[in-house]
């Protein structure tokens, strides 16, 4: 079921419960109105029949005149309407009555509508007026509501009402229709260019539609259709410029390995053969002399190696001692930088890949300051805060702007490692103000 049936279904059955309440409403009215129209009217009639007896009296009329002519002359009275007038001899004979054929005749209303009609009257009952002149009862008038005639025109009225009502149910869900499918008809759009996002056309922006709520939707959209697209490229950038700096490390290594360890093993080749076949003693010692130089100097380079492709104090010496000898060997070789150091925490239960991260996080940092910054004072911060493990490192360069430099592949590298450990990198730059590299880790994030 689409939102547009179900926005309209609910409008429809709010819709229905209104009218229904309005239809009971209009129902109950008219059943009230019968009501009162029926009581005034026999209310006036017997005022009008109980004074045309008191002249009857007060002329002292013959009893036999009035048996035989009916001085009521109730067929006069067929134009009054909601009552039923009668009149009966002693004999209980009905002499005559108001109600004439056409009356009877008439189109009756439903009978479910007749039915809450007359319910409205059962609290009007018929009333009898004995007829006597001068001491003899000559039979009686009885009175009782006939709401024929009131009922058909109450029905009228709201079958009326009632048409109206159906009327208008019509219209607003109709109006409702088109209004809910024109104000929905944006959601396609939205989908289409959804469907072109995740089929990879990046580009795709959305229109500014004239609903706020659809506008903002828009907004929202493109800034993260932007956004996305500007993530997959610097990550494609940052993917190329991976594979790069991995073949060129590749390339590093094997030249190494091909210029110094295999140079290395072909003078151990050699020195071991001239042991091997030499006779002479002391020849034999040089030869080994130089294999055990041969030896330290590989041992040398295999530890450089070694340490380029992990740092071996993170394993040996442990994570803050690490820190700590990174800093110490980089202060080593610049001299001319102050740098001031602070580890404050408990650090031995960091994440190994939090430990990782912070470590090259710091070794990038520094190896930044001593390209770029021209600084004179570096300030290292390593703390513990609610869980978090945060790395400040400031100093007093000449910073960069970094708008410009927000791409390039050291400050690209460092946001990615720190994502990847569910961590945050914040990097503060101006001109001539210096840089503060602020990261905030969990201790146990972890890759992601």
């Amino acid at each position: 079921m689409n939102l547009r049936f179900r926005l309209n279904l609910v409008v429809t059955l709010v819709l229905l419960v209104i009218l229904s309440i309005g239809a009971v409403v209009v129902i109950h009215n008219a059943r009230q109105n019968v009501q009162a129209e029926v009581q005034s009217t026999m209310d006036l009639a017997l005022h009008m029949l109980n004074a045309e007896l008191t002249t009857i009296n007060q002329n002292n009329i013959q009893a036999s005149v009035v048996s035989r002519t009916s001085p009521f002359n109730l067929r006069d009275l067929a134009g009054v309407r909601h009552l039923r007038i009668a009149f009966y001899d002693d004999n209980n004979r009905l002499i005559e009555t108001n109600l004439t054929d056409s009356v009877n005749k008439q189109k009756q209303p439903p009978s479910w509508f007749m039915n809450q009609m007359h319910s409205a009257l059962e609290s009007i009952s018929e009333k009898v007026i004995p007829i006597s002149i001068n001491g003899q009862v000559l039979g009686k008038l009885v009175v009782s509501p006939e709401p024929g005639n009131e009922v058909s025109e109450a029905w009228k009225e709201t079958k009326t009402i009632l048409y109206l009502i159906v009327l208008f149910f019509i219209i607003v869900n109709v109006l409702l229709y088109f209004a809910v499918a024109r104000s929905l008809k944006p959601i396609d759009t939205i989908t289409e260019a959804l469907t072109d996002i995740e089929t990879g056309q990046l580009d795709r922006r959305l229109p500014v539609f004239k609903l706020p709520e659809m506008s903002i939707i828009s907004h929202k959209f493109n800034l993260m259709a932007a956004a996305l697209q500007s993530s997959i490229n610097n990550n494609h950038r940052l993917t190329q410029q991976i594979i790069r700096l991995q073949e060129a490390e590749r390339k590093r290594l094997a030249h190494e390995l091909h210029d110094e360890i295999g140079q290395h093993l072909t003078a151990i080749h050699v020195d071991a053969s001239v042991i091997k076949t030499s006779p002479n003693l002391e020849s034999a010692r040089k030869s080994a002399a130089a294999i055990d130089d041969v030896v330290r100097r590989m041992m040398e380079i295999v530890r450089t190696m070694l340490r380029q492709l992990r740092p071996d104090g993170l394993d040996e010496l442990g994570f803050v001692i690490a820190l700590q000898e990174l800093v110490n060997n980089w202060k080593e070789r610049h001299q001319n930088i102050d740098v001031e150091v602070h580890f404050d925490g408990d650090f031995k239960v960091i994440d190994e890949a939090v430990q990782l991260t912070l470590y090259r996080v710091m070794q990038e940092c520094l190896t930044n300051i001593s390209r770029h910054s021209k600084a004179r004072q570096v300030w290292i911060s390593l703390t513990e805060k609610n869980k978090n493990i945060q790395l400040e490192v400031i100093d007093n360069g000449q910073g960069f702007d970094l708008q410009q430099h927000r791409h390039r592949f050291g400050l690209a590298g460092m946001k990615e490692r720190v994502d990847s450990v569910q961590g945050k990198l914040i990097i503060k730059a101006s001109l001539n103000e210096g840089v503060t590299i602020d990261v905030t880790i969990p201790k146990q994030g972890g890759l992601t």
